[in-house]
This record gives C-alpha cells, sequence and structure tokens, in this order.
C-alpha cells in the first residue's frame, strides 16, 4: 500500500497537465496500468524492458552495459529517480541491472503507454521529455568520452553527475555509483578514476569525505561548459 502511494505522488509530481482536474484522472489512469517491481544490488532487471515495455526508475538506480567479447564491462548509460527505460526496442547485446539496493522500477506495456498518452496530453509530454533527457544525456557522455586527458574526462564526468544527483546546485553530492561504475562508463581503468580523484582532491578541485561523498570546492576545475 505505501509503494502504491508514494508512486502515486511520484506520478503526480511528474505530470504537467494543460488541462484542470486532469492529472488526477491522468496518474489513475496510469496507475492502472503499471508493473511495480523491487530489485536488489546487481540484481538483473531486464524484464522491466523485455518485449517493448517503457519503464520509470521510482528510486534507487540502474545500469545498462554491454559486455565485450574479452568480457570486460562496458556501461552505456545509468537511469536514476526520475529517468526511463525501454524507448528503444530491446537489444539483446545489452543488459540491465540495478545498481542500488531497493531499486524500484515501475513498467508499462508499449500498448498501454501508447493509449495513455493518447487520451491525457500531460503522459504524451511526460514520455516526450524522458525521451529527450535520454538522448541529452548520451549525447553528453559522448562529449565528456572525446575529452583527451584523465583529468578532463573525471572532472567533466563529476560536473555532469552533480547536476544530474544534486540539481538545486549544491557542491556536496553523493555519488550513486562506485568508481568501477565510473570507469566502465568512462572507458579507463579504475586505478585511473581512482587517481584523477586524488589529484583533484590535492589540486583543491573536489574534497572526498569517503569514496562516494564528494564535495566539489572549485566547480570552474571541473567545467564541462567548453566544449
Amino acid at each position: 500500500m505505501q509503494d502504491m502511494i508514494e508512486c502515486k505522488s511520484f506520478f503526480a509530481a511528474q505530470l504537467s497537465p494543460e488541462e484542470p482536474y486532469s492529472a488526477a484522472d491522468a496518474v489513475a489512469a496510469m496507475m492502472g496500468a503499471a508493473r511495480g517491481s523491487r530489485w536488489r544490488q546487481n540484481e538483473a532487471c531486464d524484464a522491466v524492458i523485455a518485449r517493448g515495455a517503457v519503464a520509470c526508475v521510482v528510486s534507487g538506480a540502474v545500469r545498462k552495459f554491454a559486455l565485450r567479447p574479452s568480457g570486460q564491462r562496458q556501461i552505456v548509460d545509468f537511469a536514476f529517480a526520475g529517468d526511463y527505460l525501454g524507448f528503444a526496442p530491446a537489444d539483446p547485446a545489452f543488459f540491465v541491472e540495478a545498481v542500488s539496493n531497493d531499486t524500484r522500477i515501475i513498467s508499462f506495456t508499449r500498448e498501454r503507454i501508447d493509449s495513455l498518452a493518447a487520451r491525457f496530453p500531460a503522459v504524451a509530454m511526460l514520455m516526450r521529455h524522458g525521451a529527450d533527457d535520454t538522448i541529452r544525456r548520451l549525447e553528453h557522455h559522448l562529449l565528456v568520452q572525446s575529452r583527451i586527458t584523465a583529468r578532463e574526462k573525471v572532472g567533466a564526468y563529476l560536473a555532469a553527475m552533480s547536476r544530474r544527483v544534486s540539481p538545486n546546485g549544491a557542491n556536496a553530492i553523493l555519488l550513486p555509483i562506485t568508481r568501477y561504475d565510473i570507469a566502465d562508463h568512462l572507458g579507463i581503468a579504475v586505478e585511473t578514476v581512482s587517481r584523477t580523484m586524488t589529484m583533484l582532491c590535492r589540486r583543491g578541485s573536489i574534497a572526498l569525505k569517503t569514496a562516494r561523498d564528494v564535495e566539489i570546492r572549485d566547480p570552474s576545475m571541473l567545467s564541462d561548459d567548453d566544449f
């Protein structure tokens, strides 16, 4: 019951209906069509986007990755609370798994979400914004990977992650992912990530309370605005 209440509040906050009083109807329709699931850390959750389903992360995080012939993992995206999965057709080359314990995901069949989007303009807009955010996130990550030095890559990555997990501009962030995740997302060694973060600490760009608790002290040193 509590999960349903929280999910209703989640979608009510996301929907921005153009017509008064349509929010409750849209939320009720979405909850009626939704299927909820919970996942543990590192548990495979490919099923949420199987057979063309569209899914939304309500809490926690998931990673999408591929395995190279060598067995090396290449992460292509992370989805946090409010992010969507499944806009592109499912590809057996990619896998999806939960990053954190108690990751909650709501999924919809393609037919149901298309029907809801046709009935409620607010749902159509929500799906469009979700797709736009996914494309923008992947485009920006390509720019981050195009950086030449490890300091540039990791610095730009931390700046981008700060905006995602702390949109209000707070300097202190709690990274929802490990350094191994960062390394596999950037395509560099985890030792390189650790050395670079230590170097950024020594330069005064960041401070580390723990491996994931990061304080950004000099955002200009992490700037990714000059692509």
